[in-house]
């Protein structure tokens, strides 16, 4: 088979371009306003300036929903949260590693059999 007959395609996380106000995140996560200024003060979320007010991606709002369950469904402080989220952070990145790595040895196994 030659180079011209091979089809590659790539599958990539889609990211929603949602954006909370700091009220609709509160909301939607149960939070108070209060508790996720003070989760930005620890920077377990980080908010976007949009128009000079402050707004969440749907990936912090999955982030602000994680850590209420943590507190209040499995009753961890916020110190045992913080830790829980940045090992959870390094687990994520060594998978997305390994899974470089092994596309990177399937693109060498597939020079080698051309």
């Amino acid at each position: 088979m030659n180079e011209q007959d091979v089809t590659h395609i790539v599958l990539q996380q889609h990211h929603s371009q949602l954006w909370y106000s700091e009220q609709e995140a509160a909301e939607t996560c149960h939070l108070s306003i209060g508790t996720i200024r003070h989760l930005r003060t620890l920077s377990l979320v980080e908010g976007q300036g949009i128009s000079e007010e402050l707004r969440y991606s749907e990936e912090e709002i999955i982030q602000l929903r994680r850590i209420r369950r943590l507190q209040h469904d499995l009753g961890i402080n916020l110190a045992g949260v913080e830790v829980i989220l940045r090992l959870l952070k390094r687990l994520q990145e060594a998978h997305q590693e390994l899974e470089r790595e092994r596309e990177r040895e399937r693109e060498g196994l597939d020079t080698q059999t051309q």
